[in-house]
């Protein structure tokens, strides 16, 4: 009976759960599924998990769940190190998936931050704050500000039984329309939602509360289109330029091309979690 339950035992994915550069919210998100936390811990080997317990990152894993961003010399070693003591890597949350907030350092003055950067300690030396996908390869991206909690346990528990979910891929419309919402567009609220991928159940328009786009940007995605309802309904190109980018600026690297009239996005390429897309 020992035997069969050490063998048993042994077939469990190793799983590591870890964060760099961020709020932790994340992995909070996890733990918030109190109701099936157990069921989870049963199907895998947690290995690691910072609420519980640590390993040292060299330890070998057959998936990580990775969650922040990389903002700091150490965050980038432990970013590499786990990419190369795992099968497969997943980013958890919006820092990691798309830079998210701290990200938008890129589109402000340095003059306005620098004052913040550390600089007595080499492991905690700053570099540009970008998404995971920028120094590694990711397998799988579990997006959100933050990510929703059945989404992660419904990734956890189909990955121990062999099968990686398909990805959603409708905009938040979709979900949106699907819960009796009134579109905050149509009330001349500056919504994200027909640009930005769902699969959170529309959480913040079901609230009240308008799409920010943390998920990400949808595949196809109409960005002239949802320029131009924006300005339609009076706002302007720098508050729109600052709504974009707050969670996803470095995904829309061709947002200030499109944003000028009379100028069109010839062969401007973007990348949508490791996929390469070309507009024009």
């Amino acid at each position: 009976m020992s035997k069969k339950n050490t063998s048993a035992k042994s077939e469990k994915l190793n799983v590591g759960v870890y964060g760099i550069t961020g709020c932790a919210g994340c992995q909070l998100s996890l733990i918030f599924n109190e109701d099936e936390i157990l069921d989870v811990v049963n199907l895998v080997n947690l290995k690691a998990f910072p609420f519980i317990k640590e390993v040292n990152i060299d330890e070998q894993f057959d998936c990580v769940i990775l969650e922040g961003l990389v903002a700091d010399k150490g965050d980038l070693e432990t970013v590499k190190k786990l990419r190369k003591n795992t099968k497969m890597l997943v980013s958890l949350g919006a820092c990691a998936c798309t830079g998210c907030v701290p990200a938008y350092r890129h589109f402000t003055l340095k003059e306005n931050y620098e004052h913040l950067l550390y600089k007595k300690m080499e492991e905690i030396e700053d570099v540009d704050p970008t998404p995971i996908d920028e120094h590694v390869q990711v397998d799988y991206y579990i997006p959100g500000c933050p990510p929703d909690k059945k989404e992660i346990i419904t990734f956890i528990k189909s990955v121990a039984k062999g099968i990686v979910p398909r990805p959603y891929q409708s905009p938040v419309c979709v979900e949106c329309r699907r819960n009796g919402n009134t579109c905050l567009l149509d009330s001349g609220k500056p919504c994200l939602g027909p640009i930005t991928t769902g699969g959170c159940d529309s959480v913040c328009i079901n609230g009240g509360f308008e799409c920010w786009g943390c998920r990400g940007p949808t595949k196809d995605m109409n960005l002239d289109l949802m320029i131009k309802m924006l300005r339609d309904r009076g706002f302007d190109d720098k508050f729109i330029q600052d709504r974009m980018r707050t969670f996803v600026g470095l995904k829309l690297p061709m947002l200030e091309k499109v944003m000028k009239p009379g100028e069109k996005p010839d062969k401007l390429q973007t990348q949508f979690y490791g996929e390469k897309i070309y507009y024009g």
